[in-house]
């Protein structure tokens, strides 16, 4: 939050300190035991629970003037290590900066308007806001304010600790955050509370999409002070990160409150924490993922992000598994580390109009959100940060991360530096058509502090912000102001899209309207991309199994309106002109979509993926001598996720669940005389079911040699699958000469060779260059018998 205020009361100022240095020594043990168990889940309740009459009829707290200069020896919000973590001067380049502006014109803002100004004296301000359906909820620092979608103010200013009026321990303490949760129809407000001799986190949950209306309200006690507080929508929780100090940072915490528990006003709803040690994986921030549109599916963990900036740069990825019911079972970690484009950290300070004071970057961190967005078979985030943009100018660093079946992986990436000036301080976030806005601020020694913003559509090349930018407003003046030896410019900024227009932009941040120590002003500004011809394309389902259909989708934006549509494939063989063919492939194939407006024609790609149902062969059947104990057996199958063994004796399987195993024959097996072997191979997704195959051995006492030299005359191969080389084996008595021919499913014979007459056994070696993978027939046909088996390539 912002940490230095414009007037102090120095008695207070030191009686407050003396009791928080007492407060420090009190809490010491507790915090390093909760580092020790750093990863052990903690689970608790609310200290107090009511709920609250509607907010428009309560008591408010109006904005005024604050003491709140103690907390600068409490929580700096900047960190002493971080010389440790920035990279030596040149010693890394960044191969992705975008060195030009976008090329797409971009739509005029909507909404454009002054939003809170610095009437408590705060410096610098932590400026939020979220759109909810009818209303645009801003808060800064420890005052909020509602407005409709015009624009118009119609609730507020008042102070933040107002929703909680009549609650023990609420001072109005700050950070803020307030979030829409579109799925519920909800909003979420919350702060921090920090009397003397406690620290608390107040939240609040809207029982009616009015932010204006009852809210359910809970208090939650910490023993060291979550600063920095950040929260995330997610299907099961409400997710919070913090950076926890008590007189220094003393580490980082991930929280989850049960969403369910709080949307039906559960007094007892449990809050699940981990507490982690200070600079453990090389961050001191940490975000957990914030979700808009539709939930992702339940058992989806939440994904807490950081940066680490120190080299090498990566991007990390926590996974936060809260389960409720049994919270001792909650887990936080599989760490996933993704190598990002290197960066530096070098610039001086961002330089402004009319003035030598430069201003603070905050470039140690990622910026609020990270934001999550999922869609037809990938699910997305995107999340930003500032870097050196290799001018002496600072960038946005932009990623767009992705997952489809497997792990998350950086889908694109970019600095944002297309000229001189300095951009810091950005929000980004993504819509429903896969366009990326990204807002900021901008300042330059020719420039004031002012707004701007770019952006992307889904479907235009990567790694590149293509729309041109635009100006939100321009600074009418810089800040001057220094406290203790520091020019703060604000903590975030805040983007977010609304659930009731989604391809619309809404973003809040500071900026000054003239030259002054610290009268800064906030703005807010919505904007889209719709006016912007574009569109996507998308395949329900994208992965298909043999027989099944998929449903295309064409969404086209902007340009004149009246479009016009052209589908192709890649394998050829498909076209049509519908807006949303329904397709049905017989392999995995790639469809275009040229959508034109009369005047431009884009194009967009859907992927669908093909898997055939299951194939199974158990072997040929044979007969065996009753003196053998154990048999070798080799199935073959294709298209499986897995395969199993069954018998139906009371034998025993070397392994159930390897196609080349063995089989020990059991006491009913040999006193029955038979047993059929099964291999049951079972569908990928979404492929559903199985096939089996079943081989019958008989089992013979081998009495009358010349008939069972014959009955049990059979082939086999090995190794089974193979590779480059494979062995025949014949096992019998074969007294004229064979062939011997192998042949592909499509009938194709690939070779053929011949083999003079077999006594008793005989092997011979199979060269398989030039076999792609694959199932193939072989067949040895002599002038009394002909015997069949299986060869798998892979």
């Amino acid at each position: 939050m912002g940490l230095f205020p414009i007037f102090a009361d120095h008695q207070s100022l030191i009686m407050k300190k003396s009791l928080l240095y007492f407060l420090c020594f009190f809490f010491s043990f507790q915090i390093t035991m909760a580092q020790q168990n750093a990863l052990v889940p903690q689970s608790s309740k609310a200290v107090y629970f009511d709920v609250s009459p509607p907010l428009r009829d309560m008591l408010q707290l109006t904005p005024a003037l604050v003491d709140k200069s103690w907390k600068d020896g409490v929580v700096r919000n900047y960190f002493l290590n971080k010389e440790d973590q920035q990279p030596q001067p040149g010693s890394e380049k960044d191969p992705g900066i975008q060195h030009h502006f976008g090329f797409l014109p971009g739509d005029t803002t909507i909404i454009n308007n002054d939003g809170l100004a610095n009437v408590s004296g705060y410096v610098p301000p932590d400026t939020y806001g979220e759109a909810g359906p009818d209303h645009y909820f801003q808060v800064v620092n420890c005052s909020y304010a509602i407005y409709n979608k015009s624009g118009f103010k119609i609730f507020g200013p008042y102070g933040n600790s107002s929703i909680w009026t009549g609650m023990p321990n609420n001072e109005n303490s700050g950070d803020a955050v307030v979030l829409y949760d579109e799925a519920a129809n909800r909003w979420i407000f919350t702060q921090f509370s920090l009397p003397v001799g406690g620290f608390y986190q107040m939240i609040a949950v809207s029982m009616t999409p009015d932010p204006t209306g009852p809210w359910y309200r809970w208090q939650y006690q910490f023993s060291s002070m979550p600063d920095y507080p950040k929260f995330g929508v997610w299907q099961d929780a409400y997710y919070m990160s913090s950076n926890n100090f008590m007189g220094g940072w003393v580490g980082n915490g991930a929280f989850a409150y049960d969403r369910n528990a709080m949307l039906a006003g559960d007094p007892d709803a449990l809050r699940i924490a981990f507490n982690l040690s200070p600079g453990s994986d090389g961050f001191i921030t940490l975000y957990p993922s914030d979700c808009d549109g539709a939930l992702p599916p339940a058992g989806t963990p939440n994904y807490f992000g950081f940066i680490k900036t120190g080299t090498p740069q990566s991007f990390g990825i926590y996974e936060f598994h809260a389960d409720f019911a049994n919270p001792s079972s909650s887990t936080f970690g599989n760490k996933l580390v993704l190598p990002v484009n290197s960066f530096t950290r070098t610039v001086p300070g961002i330089p402004q109009l009319g003035t030598t004071t430069r201003l603070e970057m905050l470039d140690d961190r990622l910026m609020y959100r990270l934001q999550y967005r999922g869609f037809n078979g990938y699910q997305a985030m995107v999340v930003n940060h500032t870097v050196d943009g290799a001018s002496s100018n600072s960038g946005v660093r932009w990623y767009e991360f992705r997952k489809t079946t497997g792990a998350w992986s950086v889908y694109q990436q970019s600095t944002y530096a297309p000229d001189n000036n300095c951009r810091w301080m950005g929000s980004i976030a993504m819509d429903t058509a896969g366009s990326i806005g990204l807002a900021y601020s901008i300042s330059s020694p020719t420039m004031f502090p002012s707004i701007r913003y770019t952006g992307r559509h889904k479907s235009d090349p990567l790694n590149q912000m293509t729309i041109a930018e635009k100006t939100i407003v321009n600074g009418g003046g810089c800040q001057t102001g220094s406290w203790s030896g520091r020019s703060r410019w604000g903590d975030y900024s805040g983007m977010s899209v609304d659930p009731a227009a989604p391809t619309t932009f809404w973003f809040t941040t500071e900026y000054y309207s003239l030259t002054s120590g610290s009268n800064w002003q906030t703005r807010i500004a919505s904007f889209t991309f719709d006016n912007v011809f574009s569109a996507f394309t998308s395949g329900a389902p994208s992965l298909l199994c043999q027989g099944d259909s998929s449903q295309l989708n064409i969404n086209a934006y902007g340009g004149s309106g009246n479009f016009t549509y052209s589908w192709s494939s890649i394998p050829a063989g498909f076209s049509s002109t519908q807006k949303d063919p329904k397709v049905f492939p017989t392999a995995s194939i790639k469809y275009i979509a040229a959508i034109s407006d009369g005047v431009t024609t884009i194009h967009d790609t859907v992927a669908i993926t093909l898997n055939n149902p299951p194939v199974s062969f158990a072997g040929n059947d044979t007969t065996v001598c009753d003196w053998l104990t154990v048999m070798e057996i080799d199935g073959t199958a294709e298209n499986y996720k897995a395969i199993s063994w069954f018998t139906s004796g009371d034998g025993l399987f070397g392994s159930k669940t390897e196609l080349s195993t063995t089989y020990t024959f059991g006491p009913a097996d040999k006193a029955k005389g038979s047993v059929d072997l099964t291999l049951f191979a079972f569908a990928k997704n979404p492929c559903i079911g199985k096939v089996l195959s079943t081989r019958h051995v008989a089992i013979s006492p081998c009495t009358g040699l010349e008939n069972l030299i014959m009955n049990t005359t059979a082939i086999s191969i090995k190794p089974n699958p193979a590779h480059d080389q494979a062995i025949l084996v014949i096992q019998g008595n074969i007294k004229s000469a064979s062939t011997v021919t192998i042949t592909g499913m499509d009938g194709k014979t690939l070779l053929t060779f011949p083999l003079g007459p077999v006594s008793r056994q005989m092997e011979k070696q199979i060269n398989l260059a030039g076999f792609s993978k694959g199932i193939y027939m072989v067949q040895l046909k002599s002038a009394d018998i002909t015997l069949k088996g299986q060869l798998v390539v892979q």
